[in-house]
């Protein structure tokens, strides 16, 4: 049976950014291009992803390796409504619908919740996940409050890595490139014993210049140098259960820019810069886990998931005037712990009434710190010539208590009821302490606590039309906790935020036509935001910002999703994907200050529209299939700050990827390369806390080639 796998991510109902896969079905050829079906867990079991009545894309291992994707940001373009931004590896900002943020201090969470096997990963510094042997990555757009749990309100990703096997077999894999880009990569498992035990390493190496001058210093700025490793280890207990242990270790540490100046005469031109500041970036991060799986005679099943992470972030040494000058420098460190611990009951799968129930526990501290220093003058003119600082210390801690149901319920042969309702209780405390000599903050101490409790439900009627067409109504809430703004601030009074809550509304069609060679989805959606935390840039003595967390009022994100795959030919196949989304506020009184309201602003990082376009050829040539791919992706332009300034403005972007190469049995060979347009656009701009206009560029073409060779079975 001959298989292609087709560009994108595989896709559910609502799903832009999608792979599948054809496969030749028989001698008579009536299904010959038939789309294989595609498995998600996203309910906690295995389900088609075509009768799951949520918005769900799925990312296969061979899409990862087909845009060369290091880490989940670089398989973002596969999830039109998925947007990662911001060139700071400590606080990279994620979006969903419109729904952007990140965890900048110690007091604040993120919206979209990332999981590996099930495992919270935590932080924003953790977020952006090696892509390391992983197999699957399924992007959940909309609350996913009932069954992942707080802070998932514009959606969760959830990663499944390569399991350990039963037969001894792995790979090797080399890329080289431009920039003096190298990767080595490669895993290996076996079996250990005759007991059914199987272990399974991987581990990944890169190192990549930088593509950005100092002109100052003669540095070269935005180079990558980056490592992972896993360790996993299956263990059969009886005939009924297995216990799965894994550990991970992946470190980060590079000099970065997070953006230039966009006006300098010392260093006009895109790429390069002219600052004192080394601006050093690292991300550190461990963990281990233990998943105890029992499964019944009956077929219902209890799966068990202990886990530990530690995360640790820094910045150092960051310019902040942008210039060669030494008028203003930053560092951050935020050190982060969190245990977590699920147990959960899955009833058989296949009956008329499906049920699943579950506790949920996590322990979390958190340790952050900020400081800034300030040659005066640059402040006020007529300050003498010092250095004055501030500094932030905090330390927070929390812990949550959950319990959760979720059931399916066959109302007729067509029509299916899905419900379910999680109940969460969370503790949180901090101990907060700002010291400023500048003159911009405050003073002062502060020890808070706050409890929370929500109720989050979900209800999903869907309809089965046909075998092959699927229509469906969804409801789901959502839950973001309140917290601190452990930030440099101008009054402890500003510290604490409230909760935030969202009611999501979607409907949407599933189908698969033409005897399985077009899949076709399409879904619409509303989502209320009610008390919506958001990051402004308010002003500051000196003309400059700083950032602030407040309760905005009321966000309304409302858009459509359509998606389109089609098996043309045996060598030939197609995808087109298309998002429209509208996120602006309906209520956001003095969001720019006192009598300065922002009622009607875009979002930030809330571009309207995606559109991704995609073709996949193979041919036979002997020697094992000669592959060309293309992927083209647009993306409009969108603000980095509510107050939707010209300064705050990015630039639409357009990319084009190129891969060709040779896909043989054991070994593959292929040329590849990013941007192969060479598009230069901002894509990142905002204004300082000392008020200097910044901004990102895309990065510039790479290219390069990659061999993989696979062994064992």
């Amino acid at each position: 049976m001959r298989k292609y796998m087709l560009l994108g991510g595989v896709s559910g109902a609502v799903v832009m950014g999608l792979a599948g896969t054809c496969s030749a079905q028989g001698a008579d050829g009536a299904n010959d291009l038939m789309l294989e079906e595609i498995v998600v867990t996203a309910q906690k079991r295995s389900q088609n992803i075509q009768d799951v009545p949520i918005a769900i894309s799925a990312v296969t291992s061979s899409d990862i390796e087909r845009v060369g994707a290091s880490d989940v940001k670089d398989i973002q373009f596969l999830a039109p409504s998925l947007v990662i931004s911001g060139n700071n590896p400590v606080q990279q900002t994620f979006g969903i619908r419109g729904i952007s943020d990140r965890s900048r201090n110690a007091g604040y969470d993120n919206r979209v919740g990332v999981y590996v096997d099930g495992v919270w990963v935590g932080r924003s510094s953790a977020a952006n996940q090696a892509t390391l042997d992983i197999g699957s990555i399924e992007i959940l757009r909309g609350p996913q409050g009932t069954l992942f749990g707080k802070n998932t309100v514009s959606g969760a990703i959830s990663m499944t890595t390569q399991r350990p096997s039963d037969e001894f077999g792995g790979y090797a894999e080399a890329t080289y490139g431009n920039y003096d880009f190298w990767k080595v990569s490669g895993a290996v498992t076996a079996p250990i014993g005759k007991k059914g035990i199987a272990a399974r390493v991987s581990g990944t190496l890169s190192k990549r210049d930088g593509f950005i001058d100092n002109l100052n210093n003669g540095l070269d700025y935005d180079q990558k140098d980056n490592y992972a490793l896993r360790a996993q280890l299956v263990v059969p207990v009886g005939a009924s259960t297995d216990i799965y242990l894994s550990a991970d270790h992946s470190n980060s540490d590079f000099r970065g820019t997070i953006s230039e100046a966009a006006f300098d005469a010392a260093a006009p031109e895109p790429y390069e810069i002219s600052i004192d500041g080394l601006q050093e970036f690292g991300v550190d991060e461990k963990g281990g886990s233990m998943q105890v799986t029992h499964s019944f005679d009956s077929g219902a099943e209890l799966v068990s998931i202990s886990a530990f992470r530690r995360t640790e972030g820094y910045v150092k040494d960051f310019d902040e005037d942008y210039t060669s000058a030494p008028a203003g420098t930053s560092n951050a460190l935020e050190k982060s712990k969190h245990f977590s611990q699920e147990l959960r009951y899955a009833s058989p799968s296949g009956g008329k009434f499906e049920y699943l129930f579950g506790l949920y526990y996590l322990t979390q501290n958190i340790d952050g710190s900020g400081s800034a220093s300030v040659f005066a003058p640059a402040i006020n003119p007529a300050a003498p010539a010092i250095y004055v600082g501030a500094q932030h210390d905090e330390v927070v801690k929390s812990e949550s208590y959950a319990a959760f149901v979720h059931s399916r319920l066959q109302l007729t042969n067509t029509v299916t009821l899905t419900a379910g309702a999680r109940i969460n209780v969370e503790d949180k405390s901090i101990d907060y302490t700002l010291a400023d000599q500048s003159g911009l903050f405050t003073n002062g101490n502060s020890q808070l606590s706050r409890t929370a409790t929500d109720l989050s439900p979900t209800a999903s009627l869907d309809w089965a039309l046909s075998d092959d067409v699927l229509v469906y109504a969804k409801y789901a809430r959502g839950f973001k906790s309140g917290g601190y703004n452990a930030d440099f601030v101008s009054s402890l009074d500003i510290i604490a935020f409230d909760d935030e809550s969202v009611d999501s509304y979607e409907a949407g069609l599933k189908s698969q036509l033409f005897d399985g060679r077009l899949r076709f989805n399409v879904a619409a959606y509303v989502s209320k935001h009610k008390d919506f935390q958001v990051f402004s840039f308010t002003a500051l003595p000196n003309g400059g910002t700083a950032l602030t967390v407040t309760n905005a009022g009321e966000v309304t994100s409302a858009g459509v999703e359509v998606d389109m795959l089609a098996a043309v030919t045996q060598w030939a196949n197609f995808r087109v994907t298309y998002g429209y989304n509208d996120a602006s506020f309906d209520s956001f009184k003095d969001g720019g200050g006192v009598g300065v309201d922002f009622d009607g602003n875009k979002l930030s990082e809330a571009p309207e529209h995606n559109l991704g376009l995609g073709a996949d050829l193979h041919w036979n040539v002997g020697i094992g299939e000669l592959v060309a791919q293309a992927d083209y992706n647009y993306r409009s332009s969108y603000y980095s700050n509510p107050n939707n300034l010209p300064a705050n403005l990015n630039g639409s972007l357009s990319l084009l990827g190129l891969r060709v190469g040779i896909e043989a049995d054991r070994w593959s060979f292929f040329l590849w390369s990013k941007n192969a347009g060479d598009v230069s656009k901002q894509v990142y701009n905002s204004v300082s806390f000392l008020g200097v206009p910044r901004v990102t560029y895309s990065e510039p073409r790479t290219y390069g080639a990659t061999l993989k060779y696979r062994f064992g079975s």
